[in-house]
C-alpha cells in the first residue's frame, strides 16, 4: 500500500478491486461512533453521493457501559442528523444474552450486531449491502487470534474484504488502512469521534492482542501490518483456487448426495478436508472444527458400512453403500427371519450371510471346499463351538427380538445393551442372526456362547460368514 495515497483513494481502490458496490442500491454502515466507523461513514457518505447510492447508519447499544453507552448512541444520532444520513438505533442486553447462550461477551456482541445489520437490511427495500469499519489492525488481530487457536488457512486469511451473510453482501472498505491512518484522517478533516473505554480492557482477548502482542511484533518488524496484509491476500488467492478445485471434485464425485469413500480417501488431504466442510455446510449453518474434520476423514478411511459419527448441530456423518453422507442415517426396515439350521452350509443370500454347521474337528472334504468358497465370498468370519449334548432339539437362526437376552460369563446379558456398548449400527443388528435351540439363545455372532452350551466333550462348530459387520467391533 502506497503511503502517498490518501485514505479516500485507498478506499476507492479497495471498493473497485473487490467490486464491493456492484449492483448495490443502498448501503447500511455499522456506526459505533469510534474513529474507524466515523471515518467510514464520512467516506462512504461522499462515495455514495457520487454514485447515487442510498446510505443508512445503524448503531447498536450493547447495554454494557451504562451512561457512556447512552452518550455514544446520542452522539451517533446527532452526527447522522448533521450529515443528513438516516439513522437506526438497536438496543440489547449483551451480558444477559451471553449468560443465556453460554458464550463470551465479545462473541455474543458480534453475533447480535450482525443479526441487527441483517434485520435492518431485510426490513428496508432500499438496502442490499452492509459496510463495516474493519481495518488493517483488525485484520492482523484476527490472524493472530486464529493462529493461537490452531486455525487452518481459512483463519489465517484474516478478514475477507467481501463476504455474504444469508445472501446479504458485507463489505470492508477500510480493510487496507491502518488505525493510525484512520485517526490521522479524522484529525486532518475535523471528524469528531468518541472513545469506547472497553477498548482498553485487556480482559478481552482482542484488546490484549492489540495492546500487548502487536507492539512486540512491530518491534521485530515495523511493517508488520503491511506484511500481514500481503500474507492474507496471498493465502486468500491460494484458498480461492483450492476451493474451486474442491467444488469441481465434489461435483464430479458426488453420488446421491454423498461422496464415495474411495474417492475421498484417494484425494489429497487438503481437498478431502475441504470437501468434508463443503458437504457439511449444505446441511448445517455451524462450522466444523479441525478435530471434527479429522474424525470424519478417519470414518471415511475405515469405510465400515453403516458406521456413523455425531457432529455439531445434531448432524451425523455416516457411511452407507460405500458412500459418506451427512444428515440423519436412515433407519433400516425391520427384517424378520427364522430358519432351522442343518449340517453343512446354510446360505442366507437375501440377508448377506452364511452359517456353516459341522461337527468340531470333523469337517469333511466337501465341507472344507464349501468353507474355502465362503472365505472367498465374505470378508469376515466369526466362529464358536457348542456342546452338542447340551443343544436342546435343533438349532435355528432368527432375527433379533425385543427383550432378547442370554447368560454367558455367569451373567444375564441383554442383546440390546451388548450392541449399544459396541456401537453396532442398527442395519447390522437387523441382519445379524440370533442362534437358538428350543430353550432359547445359544450364541450371537460377535459375542460368547451361552454358558449352558459351553464346549465340554462332543462339540458342534458354527462359522458365521458376512460382509457387513465391522470387524474390530467383535470378539474373535
Amino acid at each position: 500500500m502506497s503511503q502517498k495515497k490518501t485514505l479516500y483513494s485507498i478506499l476507492e481502490d479497495t471498493v473497485d478491486a473487490h467490486h464491493m458496490l456492484d449492483g448495490v442500491g443502498g448501503v447500511l454502515v455499522g456506526f459505533s461512533g469510534g474513529a474507524d466507523s466515523s471515518a467510514l461513514l464520512r467516506t462512504m457518505h461522499s462515495l455514495c453521493q457520487e454514485k447515487g447510492i442510498y446510505l443508512h447508519a445503524l448503531h447498536v447499544h450493547h447495554g454494557i457501559r451504562g451512561d457512556e453507552a447512552d452518550r455514544d448512541a446520542e452522539f451517533c444520532r446527532q452526527e447522522c442528523e448533521r450529515m443528513g444520513v438516516d439513522f437506526t438505533l438497536e438496543r440489547a442486553d449483551i451480558p444477559a444474552l451471553a449468560k443465556q447462550s453460554g458464550q463470551g461477551i465479545e462473541q455474543t456482541a458480534r453475533e447480535f450486531r450482525y443479526q441487527a445489520f441483517e434485520r435492518c437490511v431485510l426490513n428496508d427495500s432500499r438496502l442490499n449491502c452492509i459496510a463495516t469499519a474493519h481495518n488493517a489492525d483488525d485484520n492482523a488481530e484476527t490472524v493472530l487470534f486464529n493462529l493461537t487457536r490452531g486455525s487452518g488457512s481459512a483463519g489465517l486469511c484474516g478478514i475477507p474484504p467481501v463476504r455474504y451473510q444469508n445472501a446479504v453482501r458485507v463489505i470492508r472498505p477500510l480493510l487496507y488502512v491502518t488505525k493510525k491512518e484512520i485517526t490521522d484522517y479524522c484529525e486532518k478533516n475535523g471528524i469528531q469521534y468518541i472513545f469506547d473505554s472497553t477498548n482498553d480492557d485487556r480482559q478481552y482477548t482482542r484488546n490484549y492482542i492489540r495492546h500487548e502482542v502487536m507492539p512486540l511484533l512491530e518491534r521485530i518488524n515495523p511493517a508488520f501490518l503491511d506484511s500481514v496484509g500481503r500474507m492474507t491476500e496471498h493465502l486468500t488467492s491460494e484458498r480461492e483456487y483450492l476451493d474451486e478445485c474442491v467444488m469441481r471434485f465434489v461435483e464430479n464425485e458426488s453420488l446421491g448426495g454423498g461422496i464415495p469413500v474411495c474417492a475421498l480417501n484417494g484425494a489429497h488431504r487438503a481437498v478431502a478436508a475441504r470437501a468434508v466442510m463443503l458437504m457439511f455446510s449444505k446441511v448445517s449453518e455451524e462450522t466444523l472444527e479441525g478435530v471434527h474434520v479429522d474424525a470424519v476423514l478417519e470414518l471415511a478411511r475405515k469405510g465400515h458400512e453403516y458406521s456413523s459419527l455425531s457432529l455439531c448441530g445434531g448432524v451425523k456423518a455416516f457411511v452407507e453403500d460405500g458412500t459418506l453422507f451427512f444428515g440423519e442415517p436412515r433407519k433400516p426396515e425391520a427384517i424378520e427371519f427364522c430358519r432351522e439350521l442343518s449340517e453343512g452350509v446354510n446360505l442366507f443370500k437375501d440377508l448377506g450371510f452364511a452359517l456353516l454347521v459341522a461337527p468340531e474337528g470333523e469337517i469333511s472334504e466337501d465341507l472344507q471346499k464349501d468353507n474355502e468358497t465362503l472365505k472367498n465370498i465374505y470378508k469376515l468370519s466369526i466362529h464358536t463351538s457348542l456342546n452338542s449334548d447340551k443343544i436342546n432339539h435343533v438349532l435355528s437362526a432368527r432375527s433379533r427380538r425385543d427383550g432378547d437376552s442370554y447368560v454367558f460369563g455367569g451373567m444375564t446379558r441383554k442383546l440390546k445393551k451388548l450392541y449399544n456398548d459396541r456401537a453396532v449400527p442398527h442395519r447390522v443388528r437387523a441382519v445379524t442372526p440370533v442362534i437358538c435351540d428350543r430353550e432359547g439363545i445359544v450364541w450371537v455372532p460377535g459375542f460368547k456362547a451361552a454358558d449352558r452350551v459351553r464346549t465340554c466333550g462332543k462339540g458342534t462348530q458354527i462359522i458365521y460368514y458376512c460382509n457387513e459387520i465391522v470387524e474390530d467391533q467383535y470378539d474373535k
